[in-house]
């Protein structure tokens, strides 16, 4: 059978797997039931290991324990009887011939792993290919179970809410015969389909089991056929990677498993042995390994090597005398020799195969190992080395190999003799008393090697168990070991160490260690880990109480005696108290033939310690002489030795001599009286040439100084050797002598091409060693966690990052999420991370930095504030991929298709590939593994591309449950050419889709790697990735026009922008990005506003330079810490590249080579962020005040946007949930710092990371309209409501939407249809839930004010999208209310007439049969009054003044009359809905003032010297319009002011008119506010007044209109009709084409144009500017005047009366532009204007805007200027059709031609036409019913002038400021109230004219008469009186006279009338009274006077 094995790194280990899982030793255990034995017995078959083990329990099962329980009941398998036992195991031990294990079922693991792990994918997206193993063959056997392992990446569905599910993913194993015959059906042997539910986002590794049925089974093995059946999903929210890494192919057949040796349980679950598979515990005695095969190990009686007969006392009860055997005395011999022979005789070299304890032969073994080892060959090992350490281990003798021991206490257990207190085989558990003084060995090794790790780690592990190291030394593997006894194998002195390389130093006496806790496994504790405590032996005396505790760590693998771990602690206290000095030199490479742990001495005078005087021997000894010793010395330093040397010493003098020629070094004793010295010219003082006389030598077997009377050959100094001398303290001590200072070599170090090695050792003491022999005893303390702590952790790793999360109630809550990991690689030690979070004030990027003072240029000027702290972050926690190149790809071809029928590669351009020079092997980074060096060992390069593997990103970027659609593909590299950029990958072709089709559009970044192997960093360069993040920035947009969006990164390429305009993002042709790279300037995107445009978000995907500079050091693991002495792209660096860093490639060096393998690690950047604080601030400007010797690093690299500048916020500490997520982060920035800390408090440096948070940026609706619907109401007739829909947000997390609407004007008409209160916006909040059918949200408004008329009024919605107080953008729109358009049936029958002073108007309606009213919605009858006698037309209706309006159903109205005169009364009726009849009803009336009242007073505003009303008027002699003429002061009180101001008169938004002085023109909306009118006295009676004026039609549709952008043709059209634009996104995308933001785009019949939005949205034409320039002559100046008066330029304008201009391009009166006029000269540099040919109507400019600068008259010919053509429709988004075209004045051309704009490079503008309301049915432009509307007011008092004004002046005039507070109802509108006419009382009044014109651009206003009077009745006063003859007197005071009144009489009776008739005349007569008297008739005198009458008086008057 083939062996095959699974590698674990270095080592290789079999896996070995029973039927059924549990735990144990050894791996990967399974169970299966057994049909022999009933069900609750659980079989567990384990593989322990490689074999063979020399012995399993070797005392039988009670080396075997159950949840640390012995066990002393068995299950019989004999008899098959199972009552009372519950437990059985067997074993066997692994040899090659071993039996089968009976009953238990067994299966013995062969893995299997592909080359690389292959990721599965179904290949049902289009574009992604399938990946599948496909028929992949095992080895050849009959298999009876295949096991197939994966490994899932990853299993998370994210959901669009968010929330974060289970996903599912499925698999299928088709199991194959090896041979396949092309039929499936034959070829399959079984299938299982492999589901796995459930949620992970971190590596979860599962198995498959495949059974092979019985009769499928073939020696030839199988196939097997591996594939993915569940759908790769298109979400981005599910990620299911899954990757299939290998197999397991499993024999179960009962078999003996050769060379591995397997141990069974049976076990009842019954008692404490139920829930699970218990762990089970057994004693192995483990592999056989080589030993020399002159070691003779103790044995028991049964033969098995077991120390515990030898390891006993020296003497008593316990001791050696009571008997042992060895190997070669055999069982049946017990010696009693004190000291076992252990190694005998002389070792040849040659090996034996036997267990042992020797930890030497273990490592040894591990080396040279085929199988599970790492074979290296045994003539590759100083296996003579090996023997003597080993000798040691034993604590042996070097010489004679005899068992000597070290000093313990023995523990009770069964590994010392037996006590002999049981008969039984439980006897052999229990040992010598714990505490009895014994003898063992040095070191053992009791060890299981289970885990995967590095084998030099295990071995290195396995050395330092007893003090030693694997090193390499002349081509072999050797051991340095630290021993006691050993001597020096070479001298350095002066001659050969380098001058002034040698250094010595010292540890510090805090590093001394006090105490060392030590752990250990002990057995008598079930082999658990205890810890036991070493002090040394002044630490607790109390002497010196401030002594530094110093306690070290250790943590002993394979130990298992406490007494060993004892000695080792002692070992470490007293290497730390005495080995303190080290020594480190440069020297020839002759040191290369020593190794670390080599002893060596060192003599030097010239450090400050002296180590002995030294030299050269400049002569040569003497051989064979007797009694001639002399050696020749030359000593070569100062200072030069004297004779005091040897005469002054207190001990004797020794010379230490090394031959060169053979290494050889001896010390001698020399004798202080027979020397000589001498000197030469080399000295000046003392002598350098010295003879010595050796008297004895040092023998290093006997360790003693022999006699020595000559030399011999061996021996003799010979001329080069070198020397040292000094004293020796102790000659039968070699270690006190002082003949140089001995030291033990820890690193030898060669730098490449140098002929120089470096030596470091430390001092050797050999008593170290010795001591450390010696037990201390001390308690031991349980066992917890033993770990060193000394060593400073590694920083953390982690990220940090924003994310968005719904609540329950919809609102979204933005979370930090930490992502945290620690690269542990190499450390060992518990560490517990702190966190400290801050929330700083302000944070701005900052876009330069200045070096110096550090002056820092910010982005945002707002956060700057002057002594703020602040920290200037990006530096500390940087983190940058090793290895790592980005590239641009800019193009993708397909290449290499052949004829046209191969799919052939992908070529991708890049940018800077040609670049990426690789400085560590000198090759460009993808020819390093073409061949040479690796041999294509590492696999083939590969490119890392992005594709678009989902359908489409999940969610919304910057929105909860956001995923990407792109994904990266790792595909091969089939070629590139660095000479042009292009790199070639296979274009698979999957589901007939083509791998370059799902590649995104260039420009995109690929990967590629730089290959990193720790052997070849030779430039210790290394690429790095760079800095990648999203900037943004967001602001308001110009109302109309270019928006220039200011960039603060430079985009690497148009492509990474994205705009968003209120949130909606626009189209790349949509915008324009500047990159502006070889500008001084910064990027700027340029965008045209569209209507209703208003806030902008511009985001940049920016990839720049890594933030590492010069100086930094980056961290990848513990003790892996690199300074950074140069990087590419900081132009202050040697290493700087422009061209890397042009295409965005990063490289840095570092001063230090890695050690590690660096591939898939992470630099991070340690260096702390400076902390300062603000000053000089000036703007966006200011300095970071810090400590440099604190922070002591560069910022380069500031002008490349990659620091940024926080802003007060101190650091808390705080801590963190166990899922790592801080809730509810706010907005603005948060900054998290992390570091390690371990146990003992050491801490690593900081991390930081910050993220800045904000509203989430929701987008405003879309698919926005306003539609219009009737509804009859149940009192009201038919009403108008509006209803607004648009689409419902998804994916923004909208709940609610904020709906506001408002009309935009209110008529009189409709107080009872609720509108009145829309004119100021309503607001409600719909929630979002409300969502139609169709996916919108509608909201109606009902009860609409339409207005008079269709069209004339608009509702306006403003819809903001709001996440409860998150708001997004607010849209928009206005519609205009049509209403109910039938006009209803007008009223008949009108007619009227006076009655005194009202006038009786009287109609019938309209009925039908029923009785009801024709039109049921009829809401009243409207009258309006017009002068004169005209005709009953529309026209006239709307320019008449309203009178009445009457409810409908009421037939008559009287109205007082307020002016006489004749009159058109015009009557229409009008429904509900606001529609007037079509026609007019109408009636002429002359009305006369009745004779009851009479004028008393008569004002003319208009024109005061015209009598009007009979009488003088009372304001003759005033001006025409005083109000508007003589106000200079807006009708107040100034000094010296005019009477009209000081009377309060004013007015305002007039205009005089050109010729007719008598008329005001009101262009907008004005106030005529007459002078305060005074009658003299108080006063009843009426104020009549009579205002008239007209309204008519300004403009027509081509006058007015709005530019909506100005372009230029791109290309000749096709026809002479079409316009192609591609600007602005393109014309007709403008227009609505593909543009869903466009509302209702269409072609509008009525209009004949292109429209869009409702009736009242935009009417579209093209506008042909400036084609009419003619002779055209400069303006400098117009005046505000009627009419105005132009100033032109130069000397002479050349114009005479009546010539024709056009004006155009004014600044400030920009109401000329554009316009025809007519001039008259008034002199050579000045004409005035009129708007007509005849120059009757001037033009007014004085209510213009005023002239600032620029225009022209021009005489071009207008009638083909400023042409305009309609828009048929759009073809495309580039092109539109034109309609009719016309002239500039309106005249229609007769085609649709339009070739001047339509050829190419023509000028035009797109512009939307001003349309009007009109009250008929067609377009009349007969203007909106009540555009204009006028109001009259009035205000009364009574008070005098003494009252109403601060002062009067001459005659009672008013000359003071008005008291308004006199007039009636003055708190009310200063007592103004509407005007209507009747009788009041009063002194003086005031009248107030106002006008409201709502369409000043349709109609002007002209007030044609303005006059009042004031009347009083006429009253009659009658009386009846008796004459008698004499005068009679009445008195009339009771009718109130204002004058005279009109006196008549008549005589009722009289004496004699016949004959003497007579008559009454007024003798006197007043306003109060009169008096009379009778005459005779006929005048002939009076009447008699005895006569009587009886007359009656009547006087009239007012």
């Amino acid at each position: 059978m083939a062996r095959n094995f699974t590698k674990h790194q270095n080592q290789l280990v079999p896996i070995i797997g029973g039927s059924k899982g549990g735990k144990g030793g050894g791996g990967g255990a399974s169970e299966d039931p057994n049909s022999l034995f009933s069900t609750d017995i659980v079989f567990l078959t384990n593989g322990l290991g490689e074999g063979p083990l020399y012995r399993i329990n070797p005392n039988g099962p009670q080396d075997i324990e159950i949840q640390d329980n012995t066990i002393d009941d068995l299950i019989n398998f004999s008899t098959n009887e199972t009552d009372g036992e519950k437990f059985v195991t067997l074993s066997t031990t692994g040899t090659t011939t071993q039996d089968r294990l009976d009953v238990f079922g067994e299966s013995i693991v062969t893995p299997q792993n592909f080359a690389s792990p292959v990721s599965l994918k179904k290949g049902n997206l289009a574009g992604v290919p399938a990946v599948k193993v496909s028929d992949q063959e095992t080895s050849a056997q009959s298999w009876d179970a295949i096991k197939f392992n994966f490994t899932l990446a990853g299993l998370v569905k994210r959901e669009d809410d968010g929330n974060i599910k289970s996903h599912t993913v499925s698999i299928k194993i088709t199991l194959k015969n090896k041979v396949l015959t092309g039929n499936p059906i034959n070829d399959e042997i079984t299938s299982v389909t492999k589901t796995i539910t459930g949620k992970t986002d971190t590596p979860f590794k599962f198995s498959v089991k495949v059974n092979v049925p019985a009769a499928s089974r073939n020696d030839a093995g199988y196939r097997f056929t591996i594939e993915k059946t569940s759908n790769e999903s298109e979400s981005s929210g599910v990620i299911d990677n899954i990757q299939s890494t290998g197999w397991f192919e499993i024999e179960n057949a009962a078999q003996a498993y050769p060379r591995t040796a397997v141990i069974g349980y049976a076990l009842k679950a019954v008692d404490e042995h139920q829930n699970g598979i218990p762990n089970f515990t057994s004693l192995v005695k483990g592999l056989l390994v080589k030993v020399p095969s002159n070691y003779n190990q103790p044995i028991l009686t049964n033969g098995e090597i077991d120390w515990r007969e030898v390891e006993v006392a020296a003497s008593g009860s316990f001791s050696i005398a009571q008997g042992y055997s060895l190997q070669s005395s055999g069982t049946g011999t017990k010696l009693t020799a004190a000291d076992p022979q252990i190694y005998i005789g002389s070792w040849d070299g040659t090996f034996i195969y036997s267990w042992t304890q020797n930890p030497v032969w273990i490592v040894y073994d591990i080396l040279t190992n085929d199988t599970y080892g790492l074979g290296v060959p045994e003539e590759h090992i100083d296996k003579y080395k090996f023997f003597q350490v080993a000798q040691y281990c034993d604590a042996c003798d070097s010489v004679t190999g005899k068992f000597q021991g070290v000093d313990a206490l023995a523990d009770g257990t069964f590994r010392h003799k037996p006590r002999g207190l049981f008969t039984s085989i439980r006897q052999n558990q229990i040992g010598i008393p714990s505490g009895t003084a014994i003898k063992q060995r040095r070191f053992t090794l009791d060890i299981s090697i289970a885990d995967e790790g590095q084998a030099m780690d295990i071995l290195n592990e396995i050395t330092s168990s007893f003090r030693g190291a694997l090193v390499y030394s002349l081509g072999k593997l050797t051991l340095a070991v630290d021993m006691p006894d050993e001597f020096p194998v070479a001298v350095f002195n002066e001659t050969n160490i380098k001058q002034g390389s040698l250094s010595i130093t010292g540890a510090k006496e805090s590093d001394v260690i006090s105490g060392v806790d030590v752990s250990y496994i002990e057995p008598s504790n079930h082999y658990k880990r205890e810890t036991v405590r070493v002090d040394t032996s002044d630490a607790n005396d109390g002497v010196e109480k401030n002594i530094i505790r110093n306690i070290s760590s250790l943590d002993l693998k394979g130990v298992t005696r406490r007494s060993q771990a004892l000695r080792f602690a002692q070992y470490q206290i007293a290497a730390s108290k005495y080995q303190r000095r080290s020594v480190s030199f440069t020297t020839s490479t002759d040191a290369l033939q020593l190794a670390p742990g080599d002893v060596i001495s060192v003599a030097q005078q010239q450090s400050g310690i002296a180590y002995g005087f030294s030299g050269k021997i400049h002569g040569d000894s003497p051989v064979s002489v007797s009694a001639n010793t002399n050696v020749f010395l030359e000593h070569f330093t100062a200072p030069s030795m004297t004779s005091s040397q040897f005469t002054a010493n207190s001990g004797p003098l020794a010379l230490r001599i090394i031959k060169m020629k053979d290494d050889r070094v001896d010390l001698y004793l020399l004798s202080n009286t027979k020397f000589s010295l001498s000197k030469t010219d080399n000295v000046s003082t003392g002598s350098d040439i010295i003879v010595v006389n050796p008297i004895s030598k040092f023998n290093y077997a006997t360790k003693t100084f022999v006699s020595l009377t000559q030399f011999d050959s061996t021996i003799a100094p010979e001329k080069g050797d070198l020397w040292s001398f000094g004293e020796i303290e102790n000659p039968n001590n070699f270690y006190t002598n002082k003949a140089g200072k001995l030291f033990k070599i820890t690193g030898i170090d060669r730098q490449p091409k140098e002929e120089e090695v470096t030596v470091s050792a430390i001092e050797y003491i050999s008593n170290v060693y010795v001591d450390s022999d010696t037990f201390i005893d001390y308690t031991p303390t349980a066992y917890t966690d033993i770990i060193s702590p000394l060593s400073v952790p590694p920083a953390p790793f982690f990220t940090f990052s924003a994310e968005p999360r719904r609540r329950s109630d919809g609102t979204i809550a933005v979370d930090g999420v930490l992502d945290f990991r620690n690269e542990l690689l190499g450390y060992n030690q518990d560490l517990r991370t702190e966190y400290f979070i801050s929330r700083p004030d302000g944070s701005t990027l900052v876009n330069n930095i200045f070096a110096g003072s550090l002056t820092v240029v910010a982005s945002d000027q707002s956060v700057l504030t002057a002594e703020s702290t602040a920290v200037l972050t990006g530096k500390n926690g940087f983190q940058s991929t090793v290895g790592e190149i980005k590239l641009l790809a800019n193009a993708v071809t397909t290449v290499d298709t052949a004829g046209g029928t191969l799919d052939g590669n992908v070529e991708l351009t890049l940018e800077g590939l040609n670049v990426a020079f690789d400085q560590n092997f000198f090759k460009h980074v993808l020819e390093v593994n073409d061949g040479g060096v690796f041999a294509n060992l590492k696999g083939t390069d590969t490119v890392s591309v992005p594709i678009k593997e989902k359908t489409a990103p999940q969610g919304l970027l910057n929105f909860v449950g956001f995923a990407t659609d792109i994904t990266q593909l790792s595909v091969n590299v089939v070629g590139f050419d660095k000479s042009v950029n292009t790199l070639k990958f296979e274009n698979t072709l999957t589901n007939g889709t083509n791998l370059v089709d799902i590649l995104p559009p260039a420009p995109f970044f690929i990967s590629i790697n730089q290959l990193l192997d720790a052997r070849f960093y030779n430039n210790n360069s290394f690429y790095v990735s760079g800095s990648e993040f999203t900037y943004q920035t967001e602001g308001t947009l110009q109302s109309s026009g270019d928006t220039h969006i200011e960039l603060e990164v430079t985009p690497r390429t148009s492509n990474f922008v994205r705009l968003f305009i209120d949130g909606v993002e626009k189209n790349p042709g949509q915008f324009t990005v500047n990159l502006n790279k070889s500008l001084t300037r910064d990027a700027n995107i340029v965008y045209t506003s569209l209507s209703g445009d208003a806030q902008f978000r511009a985001e940049v995907d920016h990839y720049t330079v890594p933030v590492i500079e010069v100086g930094d050091n980056v961290q990848t693991s513990f003790n892996n810490t690199f300074s950074v002495i140069n990087t590419s792209y900081d132009p202050a660096s040697a290493a700087y590249n422009a061209a890397l860093t042009a295409n965005s490639v990063f490289r840095v060096q570092l001063a230090e080579t890695p050690t590690a393998n660096l591939a898939g690690f992470t630099f991070v950047n340690i260096e702390s962020d400076p902390v300062g604080t603000l000053g000089n601030v000036s703007g966006n400007t200011c300095t970071l005040d810090y400590n440099e010797s604190s922070f002591p690093t560069t910022f380069n690299l500031g002008n490349n946007r990659v620091y940024n500048l926080t802003v007060g916020g101190e650091f808390e500490k705080f801590f963190i949930a166990q899922d790592q997520v801080i809730r509810d982060l706010p907005v603005g920035t948060t900054s998290i710092r992390a570091r390690n800390k371990n146990v003992l408090g050491r801490f690593s440096p900081f991390t930081t990371k910050s993220v800045t948070v904000s509203t989430i940026p929701i987008r405003r609706v879309t698919d926005f309209q306003v539609t219009e619907s009737l509804y009859r109401e149940q009192t009201g007739g038919v009403a108008v409501r509006a209803t607004c829909s648009f689409a419902h947000i998804t994916g923004q997390e909208v709940t609610d939407y904020e709906i506001s609407y408002r009309l935009a004007s209110i008529d009189d008409v409709g107080n009872q249809d609720g509108g009145a209160d829309l004119t100021s916006f309503n607001t409600v909040k719909v929630p979002s839930t409300g969502i139609d059918d169709d996916g919108k949200i509608r909201f109606t408004v009902g009860g609409i004010n339409r207005g008079p008329t269709s069209g004339l009024n608009s509702i306006t919605f403003r819809v903001t999208p709001l996440n409860k107080s998150i708001r997004g953008k607010t849209a928009s729109i206005t519609k205009t209310i049509v209403g109910k358009t039938t006009a209803p049936t007008n009223i008949f029958n009108f007619t009227g007439g006076q009655q005194t002073d009202q006038i009786t108007l009287l109609w019938t309606y309209p009925r039908a049969d029923s009785g009801d009213l024709l039109d049921l919605d009829l809401k009243e009858v409207v009258i309006r009054r017009t002068p004169g006698a005209v005709a009953f037309s529309v026209e006239n209706f709307v320019g008449a003044d309203p009178l009445v309006t009457v409810s409908a159903g009421t037939a008559r109205k009287s109205i007082p009359i307020d002016v006489f005169g004749e009159f058109t009364y015009l009557a229409r009726a009008r429904d509900t809905s606001g529609n007037f009849s079509e026609d007019v009803a109408g009636i002429t009336l002359t009305t006369t003032r009745p004779n009851r009242s009479t004028v008393v007073a008569a004002f003319n505003e208009d024109d005061p010297g015209t009598t009007f009303a009979g009488i003088p008027n009372t304001n003759a002699g005033e001006s025409n319009f005083p109000s508007f003429a003589d106000s200079t002061q807006g009708g107040t009180v100034v000094p010296n002011g005019n009477q009209t101001d000081n009377s309060n008169g004013t007015s305002s938004g007039f205009s005089a008119i050109a010729g007719s002085t008598t008329d005001l023109l009101l262009a907008d909306d004005g106030v005529y506010t007459t002078k305060i009118r005074d009658f003299g006295a108080t006063i009843t009676g009426a104020v009549l007044v009579e205002i008239q004026g007209s309204q008519s039609i300004k403009t027509t549709f081509n006058d007015t209109h709005t530019d909506i952008f100005a372009g230029v043709t791109d290309a000749d059209a096709p026809n002479s009709n079409v316009i192609k634009e591609t600007g602005f996104g393109g014309i007709g995308h403008v227009l609505g084409f593909s543009n869903t933001s466009v509302v209702d785009p269409r072609f509008d019949s009525n209009n004949q144009t292109f429209m869009t939005g409702g009736i009242s949205g935009n009417v579209f034409a093209i506008w042909n500017d400036g084609k009419y320039t003619g002779n055209v002559i400069n303006i400098s100046g117009v005046t505000k005047a009627s009419p105005a008066v132009v100033t032109t330029s130069g000397s002479e304008h050349g114009l005479v009366n009546g010539d024709r201009i056009i004006v155009h391009d004014v600044q400030g009166m920009t109401q000329l532009n554009n316009r025809e006029l007519f001039v008259n000269r008034v002199n050579a540099t000045s004409v005035q204007l009129f708007t007509d040919a005849a120059r009757s109507t001037a033009l007014d400019s004085t209510s213009f805007g005023t002239y600032t600068s620029s225009g022209v008259l021009d005489q071009g010919d207008y009638a083909n200027a400023n042409s305009y053509a309609h828009i048929a429709g759009v073809i495309d988004a580039d092109q539109i059709e034109l309609g009719a075209s016309f002239f500039a004045n309106g005249t229609p051309t007769g085609t649709n031609a339009f070739a001047n704009v339509t050829v190419a490079g023509n000028a035009f503008k797109l512009v939307n036409m001003t349309q009007f309301s009109d009250t008929g049915t067609g377009d009349t432009f007969a203007g909106a019913l009540g555009a204009v509307s006028a109001q009259t007011q009035i205000r009364t008092t009574t008070a005098a002038n003494s009252a109403l004004y601060a002062s009067t002046g001459t005659n009672g005039r008013a000359e003071g400021a008005v008291q308004t507070g006199q007039f009636v109802g003055s708190t009310t509108n200063e007592g103004f109230v509407t005007y209507q006419a009747g009788s009041r009382t009063f002194r003086q009044f005031q009248l107030k004219f106002i006008v409201n014109n709502s369409k000043p651009n349709e109609f002007d206003f002209t007030i044609d008469k303005f006059r009042y009077t004031i009347e009083r009745d006429t009253i009659t006063f009658t009386d009846t009186v008796t004459y008698d003859a004499t005068t009679k007197t009445v008195d009339i005071s009771s009718a109130g006279f204002t004058s005279r009144p009109v006196i008549s009489y008549a005589v009722l009776t009289q004496i004699e009338p016949a004959a003497n008739p007579a008559i009454v005349v007024t003798t006197a007569a007043s306003a109060t009274s009169l008096s009379f008297q009778l005459v005779a008739a006929d005048g002939t005198g009076a009447y008699q006077a005895n006569s009587t009458a009886t007359i009656m008086v009547q006087a009239t008057g007012v």
